[in-house]
């Protein structure tokens, strides 16, 4: 399937039309961010390109030894928020020192990867993931003559629903949009919600 943003960007336009009734149960589970909660929820959007992943281990408090991955990114453009040219994404899970852990629906950066990605800070001041996949767009360049476009792919978690009654789960898909007309609409929202009181305010659901 195919979409494109548009400034009303219907809230189904982009998850509803993509999902379907779940056979299986999911290790994750949550409920489903319109796109422009996310622009008003992200501490900041950039469009970059991944320069080297890691691991490292660090104390968490609940976990005790937990590992994390972190990404390296060089920054092709500040979409939301500002900063250097360079950046790091720090998600928990990963493998390190024979301790190994793995979260369904948490964002996987490759090395050589273009990305857009919406970006919450954690209570330690690193970045992380909104939303986990539902914040990661991966570009893809098409051959000469097709649109470049960003792809987004849920299928690794599960979406709660309460439509017709009690909770059900549905799964996540795959969807792709044109690169240009997704840049613009995030940097036209983005300029929208810096005219809203409070459009700047921290992350929403979905952080971890």
């Amino acid at each position: 399937m195919h979409c494109s943003p548009s400034s009303s960007l219907p809230r189904a336009a982009l998850l509803g039309a993509l999902l379907f009734s779940a056979s299986t149960a999911h290790a994750t589970v949550m409920v489903s961010m319109p796109l422009d909660d996310m622009v008003q929820g992200a501490t900041a959007i950039v469009h970059a390109r991944v320069a080297r992943v890691g691991t490292r281990l660090a104390l968490d408090a609940e976990r005790g030894p937990a590992p994390h991955t972190v990404s390296e990114l060089v920054v092709l453009e500040w979409l939301k928020g500002e900063g250097g040219r360079q950046i790091a994404i720090d998600e928990l899970g990963g493998e390190v020192a024979g301790l190994g852990m793995a979260i369904a629906g948490t964002p996987e950066y490759r090395v050589g990867d273009e990305v857009i990605v919406f970006l919450r800070t954690t209570d330690d001041g690193s970045w992380r993931t909104l939303g986990m996949v539902q914040g990661q767009f991966v570009v893809r360049h098409g051959v000469p003559g097709t649109p470049d476009e960003v792809i987004r792919d849920t299928t690794s978690i599960g979406f709660a629903t309460w439509e017709g009654g009690p909770m059900g789960i549905v799964e996540g898909g795959r969807e792709s949009m044109e690169l240009g007309a997704f840049l613009a609409w995030i940097r036209t929202t983005v300029a929208q919600v810096g005219l809203v009181p409070g459009g700047a305010s921290g992350a929403v659901g979905g952080a971890r």
